[in-house]
């Protein structure tokens, strides 16, 4: 009997590397993770991202690379197309406004009388010598709100010129929303009907004008303190002491008041000054004020009186090369008639020098000022909301200087009389260091 032997060969197997995994012989698990515990955590941060706001999770998508690699180039070319179209518009409406003024000025050579009254604004807007006044500049702004209108309606008719009469201002002015007017009066000003647009006239937040001597005479012992605090607070000092530093020659102070510029007086600049104000108790604390402060000043006079009444209270041959004054166009019953007198009783060449309050170039201002007007006149007696521009237009008073103070409701003010020279040192810097004619 035959035994046959088998012999089993082992044929070798090599099994990949990657399905191999590999095992600590140190731990007892071999499979530490539990496929619910994996499954567990899924499902806490699907939650947590559930739980986080729209903000939040906006907030991870900016810092994720799709947004800054997809979105964000797509953000920033569509802001580009959206900039480049107003731009556009923008730059065709100044083409055709450059492309008007050059039809302007040939129209202005062959003869200027032809000139409409947007046309005539338009160019003095545009001369650095011949500025335009309170009254003109507000028109002149109408125009352009008008303009942005005309624009607007003809946003892709590139061939319209804007070029409207006076009777289309009114027309357009007519049917915007404004406060209620009071009654028109005649027109007193060069442009026609101008007194449409008077804010002094048509606002009605703006106080009746009174007689005030009454009131100041009773509250001159007192003034000082109540306004002190009130000035200090706001550094009013150095507005009195710019007002002072332009009081040159024979000066004429109007609505002195208790002398509250005194501290600030130049002597040296000064030939003689004499102070006037309808209150008599205010005229003599300012009179004690200048003895105490400046006993050997000598030409000084001291006299009580309306404004309205200077031409009258004064002698035909007394005029002054500087009138100043400070907060008193505001109690005046009649501001314009007392410009008038101050620019009857000056020298050649002289100046009036105004510090005063009014109506600021912020509308959200004038509407606080508005707003405090009634309990502002019945405690002090001052209309503190007036146009202080239209008054000088309505005076005939040109403008040599103009600053503004404390959100533009403090006016500093040089003013001349129509024809007078404007002097070297009022000339602009860039005229005075080329050595332009500003008289021209």
């Amino acid at each position: 009997m035959i035994i046959r032997s088998t012999v089993y060969h082992r044929i070798p197997y090599r099994i990949p590397y990657r399905y191999v995994r590999l095992y600590s012989s140190s731990s007892s698990n071999p499979f530490p993770i539990n496929d619910n515990n994996k499954r567990g955590k899924s499902n806490n941060n699907n939650n947590n991202n559930n739980k986080l706001s729209n903000w939040q999770k906006f907030i991870n998508y900016t810092q994720s690379s799709k947004f800054e690699d997809k979105t964000m180039p797509k953000l920033y070319l569509s802001a580009i197309i959206l900039a480049l179209v107003p731009f556009y518009f923008y730059m065709r409406d100044r083409y055709y406004e450059d492309k008007q003024l050059k039809i302007m000025y040939k129209k202005k050579e062959e003869n200027a009388s032809s000139l409409t009254e947007y046309e005539y604004l338009a160019l003095k807007s545009f001369n650095k010598n011949d500025k335009l006044k309170p009254l003109e500049l507000k028109k002149y702004k109408l125009y352009q709100l008008m303009r942005k209108e005309f624009r607007r309606q003809n946003l892709f008719n590139s061939d319209a010129m804007f070029n409207p009469s006076p009777k289309d201002l009114d027309d357009w002015y007519s049917k915007q929303a404004r406060k209620s007017s009071a009654p028109e009066k005649p027109s007193q000003l060069s442009l026609e009907n101008d007194i449409k647009y008077l804010e002094n006239e048509h606002n009605p937040k703006i106080q009746k004008s009174e007689d005030t001597t009454n009131f100041y005479d009773l509250k001159a012992k007192e003034y000082d303190d109540a306004v002190k605090w009130e000035e200090r607070g706001i550094f009013m000092g150095s507005k009195r002491k710019w007002l002072m530093s332009h009081a040159k020659g024979d000066v004429l102070e109007i609505s002195c008041g208790t002398g509250r510029n005194i501290p600030y007086f130049y002597p040296q600049q000064v030939k003689s000054i004499t102070f006037i104000d309808s209150a008599r108790n205010m005229v003599q604390i300012c009179k004690d004020k200048f003895e105490n402060s400046y006993p050997n000043f000598k030409k000084v006079a001291y006299a009580v009186g309306k404004g309205e009444d200077l031409t009258k209270l004064s002698s035909s041959n007394m005029k002054y090369d500087t009138i100043i004054e400070a907060f008193g166009l505001c109690c005046h019953k009649n501001p314009v008639q007392v410009l008038k007198n101050m620019s009857q009783l000056l020298k050649p060449g002289g100046r009036i020098v105004l510090l005063e309050h009014g109506r600021s170039n912020w509308e959200f201002i004038n509407n606080h000022l508005d707003f405090r007007s009634e309990k502002r006149m019945a405690k002090w007696k001052c209309r503190w909301n007036l146009d202080i521009g239209e008054l000088i237009d309505e005076a005939g008073l040109d403008i040599v200087k103009e600053k503004r103070a404390h959100l533009s409701t403090t006016w500093m003010m040089i003013l001349k009389k129509p024809g007078d020279p404007i002097n070297s040192d009022e000339k602009p810097f860039l005229d005075k260091l080329f050595g332009r004619d500003v008289n021209r």
